[in-house]
């Protein structure tokens, strides 16, 4: 597995094992919001997500 990378159209995306790239948000509105979110309240979310 690779690092994760925000891709051209804004999806935070990583590479498996297998070598195909897979989307974990695929709304970029939605993941500018987590890192939003992320720098407001430290490195900890509830749930313990660490997005």
């Amino acid at each position: 597995m690779t690092a994760l990378i925000v891709d051209d159209d804004g999806r935070l995306t990583y590479v498996g094992a297998d070598g195909c790239r897979r989307v974990i948000v695929g709304d970029s509105d939605l993941l500018q919001r987590l890192q939003q979110l992320r720098k407001q309240r430290g490195d900890e979310m509830e749930g313990g997500c660490g997005i």
